[in-house]
């Protein structure tokens, strides 16, 4: 009987696991700067006023994420971005936007680096 529980416990422990999101949360919180496009990591052009961001490399290397949407938010202000790039310098859960994002997303290009939340949309 003891096994039998044993194995129940196991396969309930790997369904739990299995079902967990793959990394990632709803909403990341971390530090949130801009950037000054060009030719981005997924191998396209963009320009100071393309909603964008690049993704820390620790992200961005880890899996496919050229082309995919998210929103930044902060405070009552909010911006869906494109990843396009790859941010060298970023921890984890950072991210740098374009002039244009930065501006609707945070604000005065001034601020410069602040704290946000994102998430995938």
């Amino acid at each position: 009987m003891l096994v039998l529980d044993t194995l129940l416990g196991i396969s309930a422990l790997f369904g739990l696991t299995a079902a967990a999101p793959s990394g990632h949360s709803p909403n990341m919180a971390g530090e949130i700067t801009f950037f000054e496009p060009g030719l981005g990591a997924c191998g396209q052009v963009h320009g100071p006023d393309d909603l964008i961001a690049a993704v820390s490399h620790i992200r961005y290397d880890r899996e496919s994420l050229c082309g995919r949407m998210l929103r930044v938010t902060r405070d009552a202000r909010s911006a869906d971005v494109r990843v396009v790039d790859r941010c060298a310098g970023c921890k984890e859960d950072d991210i740098d936007l374009s002039p244009a994002a930065f501006r609707q997303a945070i604000g005065d290009l001034g601020l410069g680096r602040v704290n946000g939340n994102w998430e995938w949309i």
